[in-house]
């Protein structure tokens, strides 16, 4: 622990990276607002948003079909619709030849990881689970490193009982819990973009910087990061292992402001993306549950994707076995 070696701490014992209620650039909560919304208001979001990414749909509507319910003897969901579906009523379901929900879940999945996907004709992207480039490698070398000290701040009691060691516990099997790693440098982007302007002149069509169909010209950080996250959040839904995570970074060039209205340049610009462009729909897509994605500042600013993170088991329970009930 850092306090008992004659440093002070970076981190405060509030700086929390779970259990945020994050405020926004007014005065109310984003959830308080989306509770004050009637449900007009709340169809009429959806809507805009789904027309919005429209090309996003097969996305959504694999995230939103994945999740797991009680079929009847006919084979529907017991559950009711979530609130998205009807939004997503146009799209096409995989064929498959047995009605087993598992089934459809595969064959979901490999539609949306196909040829199509890997020729980058969708706005969506198979990513790797690194970053490949020196620059990008020491953004996320920054940011570990300054979660590593976040974790040695929090001054630990000398029982295992009390909230410190409760904060070190849950921050730390965040830690543990991710295994993917992105870095959006920017200038890495738009170094390859004069190699996809000469693959936009030759296809039909508007292509972005990167060959896909978006009519991007120039390095949109708002979009490369709702790419990113919503990559994300399929790749690991397909995927449908607890306890697993991807970490999204900005590099710092991306927090100096400037280009896509200055997005990024500070944690609560980021937290408001976070919250209106995929806990919302999330949340429509009727999956919030599986979920925790929060916007987090460790050198770099980032967004945590936590999937079905399970919780910590009751140590009260299991000392109160007996020695017997102990098990290694």
């Amino acid at each position: 622990n850092n306090n008992g070696k004659g440093f002070a701490p970076k981190y405060s014992i509030a700086d929390k990276s779970y259990d945020i209620t994050p405020s926004s650039v007014t005065e109310t909560p984003f959830s308080s607002v989306e509770e004050q919304e009637t449900s007009e208001e709340v169809q009429l979001s959806m809507s805009e948003f789904f027309a919005t990414y429209d090309e996003w749909k097969p996305l959504f509507h694999h995230v939103m079909s994945s999740s797991n319910g009680e079929d009847d003897d006919d084979g529907r969901a017991t559950a009711s619709p979530p609130m998205a579906s009807s939004h997503l009523a146009d799209v096409a379901r995989p064929s498959s030849s047995s009605s087993d929900s598992s089934s459809d879940s595969s064959s979901s999945s490999d539609s949306l990881w196909g040829i199509s996907t890997l020729e980058k004709k969708t706005p969506w992207r198979l990513l790797e689970s690194k970053p490949t480039t020196n620059s990008s490698l020491e953004v996320l070398s920054e940011f570990l490193d300054e979660w590593q000290r976040s974790l040695l701040d929090i001054p630990l009691d000398e029982i295992v009982t009390g909230a410190n060691d409760a904060h070190f516990m849950e921050e730390g099997r965040r830690v543990l819990a991710v295994t993917r790693f992105h870095v959006l440098d920017g200038a890495a982007e738009s170094a390859t973009a004069a190699d996809s302007a000469a693959v936009a002149d030759s296809a039909a069509g508007s292509v972005g910087e990167d060959g896909d169909a978006t009519g991007k010209t120039t390095y949109d950080r708002e979009w490369e990061l709702f790419r990113t996250v919503w990559s994300e959040l399929a790749h690991l839904t397909s995927r449908d292992e607890e306890d697993t995570g991807s970490l999204v970074l900005l590099s710092p060039e991306q927090k100096s402001g400037g280009g896509s209205g200055g997005f990024g340049r500070d944690l609560e610009c980021v937290r408001e993306f976070v919250e209106r462009k995929v806990l919302r729909p999330i949340r429509w897509l009727g999956r919030g549950e599986d979920w925790e994605i929060v916007a987090m500042e460790r050198g770099s600013i980032g967004v945590r994707i936590l999937y079905k993170l399970s919780d910590i088991p009751d140590l009260k329970e299991r000392d109160s076995g007996g020695d017997e009930n102990v098990m290694f």
